[in-house]
């Protein structure tokens, strides 16, 4: 199947937005203006109390389009493709007819001292104020939204999806007792190792690796991958490695200095294959002009670069330059990927145990498919891989 504008979800107008008013948080919720969706997906993400309501909804904006859209835009490409055709009756029915759009949350608490117990799990007050601002969430979702099916996975724990379902259904990533995938950052370093495995060539195998971000959430398992496979020079760069009573440096990896918002040229000149499971935005503010050439640069987040023309002009610098950029949205949708098998898996009558061998699988062939399909768009047009993986997303206006 050819990139040529044939999945009917791409090039959405303005998204559908509401807000939610609460004692402790105000509460935006977005989702594609779709009526062809099977439903709408999304993450959410707490925002800084000073976050202005033009700035926060310009956020949920771009979060929504820019991660939640395109995964599920590729995923979609995907499956219609027949990607995942050869596993057949393993995936529950409804699973290869859906067509998912995006979604996001966006909830920013009314003091810096609602943000903190929110965001940290230890905090005394922590259960009763996040109990009390994803109960309203959930009566929406019910009532007024009722095809948004989130993610809430704000903090530093992966049980707040399991709060949220207290008051909907509407829920993706619960506790596998209930049915669910539990966290999904397993699932998405899975489909991040695919696509290195698929990108990678026999020279950039043999050489140095970087993990930026290797003490996050995916950084760890990232690394841990690289650790087990015995790869004799490996970097491991994380903000939480430089700071008083901070993270160690985990054995048989090379502490690279970070530093805040941008990535070191430390981290950059080794060459080889870079993995980058960082926040986003760093790129354009760093000294990319020090990456070798021959490099793969694997950005597995999803903001990796800037959106519109000033991401594309970035990616071909880059490409100029001799670096291979493999873009996060296609490396990092194993959550989004997991979070619809999960749906169509709670939907079984005889709610059998969420397979979690079979959502690794998934993932993997997934995101190796992609990633090879946009590698061989990309040299055939003789465009980036950013580009290429624009027109399978149907972002045709920004390719």
């Amino acid at each position: 199947m050819e990139p040529n504008g044939h999945d009917a979800m791409r090039g959405s107008p303005m998204p559908v937005m509401t807000e939610i008013s609460h004692p402790l948080a105000t509460i935006w919720l977005a989702r594609e203006a779709r009526e062809d969706a099977t439903y709408f997906y999304g993450g959410t993400r707490l925002v800084d109390p000073a976050t202005s309501d033009a700035a926060a909804t310009g956020m949920l904006a771009r979060l929504m389009q820019g991660e939640s859209s395109a995964k599920n835009r590729l995923i979609n490409w995907a499956i219609e493709a027949g990607a995942l055709d050869a596993f057949g009756a393993e995936l529950p029915p409804g699973f290869l007819e859906s067509r998912v759009a995006g979604a996001r949350c966006l909830i920013r608490p009314r003091s810096a001292g609602i943000a903190a117990a929110l965001a940290d799990p230890s905090h005394r007050d922590n259960a009763l104020m996040t109990a009390a601002v994803l109960e309203p969430i959930g009566g929406t979702l019910n009532s007024r939204e009722p095809r948004i099916k989130l993610t809430p996975d704000f903090g530093r724990y992966a049980g707040v999806a399991d709060i949220l379902h207290r008051y909907t259904p509407n829920v993706l990533g619960i506790r596998c007792e209930a049915g669910g995938c539990g966290g999904k950052s397993s699932y998405s370093v899975t489909g991040v190792l695919a696509g290195a495995e698929r990108a990678a060539t026999a020279e950039v195998g043999e050489g140095p690796v970087t993990c930026i971000g290797s003490a996050g959430a995916m950084g760890t398992g990232v690394l841990a991958h690289f650790l087990a496979r015995g790869v004799s020079d490996l970097g491991a760069c994380d903000l939480a490695y430089d700071v008083p009573q901070g993270t160690s440096v985990p054995a048989g990896s090379r502490h690279l200095k970070s530093r805040p918002q941008q990535f070191t040229a430390e981290s950059l000149e080794r060459g080889g294959m870079i993995v980058a499971t960082t926040i986003g935005d760093e790129l354009e503010h760093s000294p990319w002009e020090a990456i070798p050439p021959g490099t793969l640069l694997l950005l597995a987040h999803n903001l990796a670069l800037p959106p519109g023309e000033k991401g594309i002009a970035l990616a071909e610098a880059l490409a100029r330059h001799g670096v291979l950029v493999i873009p996060g949205q296609a490396l990092t949708l194993g959550g989004a990927l997991t979070a619809r098998l999960e749906w169509y898996w709670r939907q079984l009558p005889s709610r059998p145990a969420f397979d979690k061998g079979l959502a690794h699988r998934v993932v993997h062939r997934l995101v190796s498919h992609l990633v090879a399909r946009i590698l061989a768009i990309a040299e055939a047009n003789r465009i980036t891989p950013y580009q290429s993986m624009l027109r399978l997303a149907g972002d045709e206006a920004s390719s």
